[in-house]
């Protein structure tokens, strides 16, 4: 049998030399991967640098090109600014008389139409107003309908007419039948001989012969007005079209002169003289 005879202390202090050299190395272990991590770091920095450094220099190419090409177009902006003006007056001088054109394929023949003319209001509307001359209250009503017809139409409004068609008095105790009469005559009395007398007097008081109304029957060539018996009327249609006249001056400002940014001629004015059109009647 044999005895440990060596005492505790011995056995520990061999123990605590064995943990010092375990320590040391996953110590020196440490500082090797920390100095290895730093030189790899070191390494990938300069080749990041390495590699901004060649990327700056295609970047500047770059800008270089876009600056280049910026100015080329600043230069083409004008020529492009220019011809779009162009061609905008161009196509402006048949604006107003296509848009007539169509307004008045519209109008019918029972009215004597005076004068026509159009104002833009905006972009996507235009007022377009005629005067004329027209008989009748269904006349009035029809004419109405028939500018309604007209494509673009979004609002047709009158004014002018004088009913002078003849009417059903309101019942009195003197008056029964309730003869149709015109407005301001008295009403027809329900006796068969003064009935007939009043129907005389009023036709008596008709005018008949040469009136001299409306510059008919005159020699001078002026414009016609209304006939006897014809109310004249005036006509106003709101429609969607564009008539808007281009502005050189401010479209040429909006782009800034000859260096400046490109922009579409986008100005407008008022319509030119002329543009109301008017005719005699005929």
């Amino acid at each position: 049998m044999k005895l440990n005879l060596l005492p505790t202390s011995v056995s520990k202090a061999g123990a605590a030399k064995g943990m010092w050299f375990v320590a040391g190395g996953v110590a020196l272990l440490g500082i090797l991967g920390m100095v290895g991590l730093t030189v790899m770091g070191q390494q990938q920095l300069s080749s990041a640098k390495a590699d901004a450094e060649s990327k700056m220099a295609l970047a500047a190419n770059a800008k270089a090109t876009a600056d280049h090409a910026e100015a080329q177009i600043a230069e083409a902006t004008v020529i492009d600014r220019n011809q779009k003006l162009s061609e905008a007056m161009i196509n402006h001088n048949s604006k107003y008389v296509d848009l007539y054109a169509k307004v008045l394929s519209h109008v019918p023949a029972y009215y004597r139409l005076d004068s026509i003319s159009a104002t833009p209001t905006s972009e996507s509307s235009t007022t377009v107003t005629l005067n004329g001359y027209i008989q009748s209250f269904r006349q009035y009503a029809d004419l109405s309908i028939a500018l309604w017809k007209i494509p673009s139409a979004t609002a047709v409004t009158r004014a002018g007419y004088q009913l002078n068609n003849a009417a059903v008095p309101a019942l009195t105790e003197a008056d029964q039948t309730g003869l149709p009469i015109r407005p301001g005559q008295a009403p027809y009395s329900t006796d068969p001989l003064e009935r007939m007398n009043q129907m005389i007097e009023n036709a008596a008081a008709e005018p008949r012969g040469y009136l001299d109304e409306g510059n008919f029957g005159s020699a001078e060539a002026t414009a016609r007005g209304a006939m006897p018996g014809y109310n004249q009327v005036t006509m106003t249609v709101v429609l969607t079209d564009d008539i808007r006249t281009p502005d050189p001056r401010a479209t040429i400002a909006a782009g800034g002169g000859a260096a400046g940014a490109a922009a579409p001629p986008n100005g407008f004015g008022a319509p030119p003289g002329g543009a109301a059109a008017t005719r005699g009647g005929r």
